[in-house]
């Protein structure tokens, strides 16, 4: 059996590491400065409107985690909840791939949305993911075209 645990502030340093592998696979390229800020926001909001699930590796540190960032939201038609739930982080060490445990930490994330009463869940799926969210009952909307604007910062970059 998996064992699945709730990610404490002690975990955000290994968090952000398993985080930036998971950039890197698609392309990113995680900071050092990346990483000091995102440590720092994971260790400060973990347990309140940052939800985390880890599983520890047996030789040390973690060998997945998931995140999910809580967010206020105006209700939708049939949906009642003030809150969302956006999924970031679904990380796996190279060498615990494969073993179940990316799902094992969904499952929990959603579990816990599921007690918090969220009851929209968002993600971005890359293509080895893609089969396990569909699986999770994720899908693809085609009612309208989801659309990112990157602004630029303002001030001493």
């Amino acid at each position: 059996m998996t064992l699945v645990r709730a990610a404490t502030p002690s975990d955000a340093a290994e968090i952000v590491h398993l985080g930036a592998l998971m950039y890197k696979a698609v392309g990113a390229a995680p900071t050092p400065m990346w990483a000091v800020d995102s440590t720092k926001l994971v260790a400060e909001r973990i347990g309140d409107d940052l939800i985390g699930m880890v599983i520890d590796a047996p030789e040390g540190g973690l060998a997945c985690c998931g995140l999910v960032n809580v967010a206020p939201r105006l209700p939708r038609p049939g949906m009642l909840a003030h809150h969302m739930g956006y999924v970031q982080w679904v990380s796996t060490s190279a060498q615990h791939q494969y073993k179940g445990y990316a799902r094992a930490v969904m499952d929990a994330l959603l579990e816990e949305t599921d007690k918090r009463g969220i009851e929209v869940v968002e993600l971005h799926a890359s293509p080895q993911g893609r089969r396990m969210y569909e699986d999770l009952g994720f899908f693809v909307k085609d009612d309208n075209v989801a659309m990112t604007q990157l602004r630029k910062r303002k001030g001493p970059q």
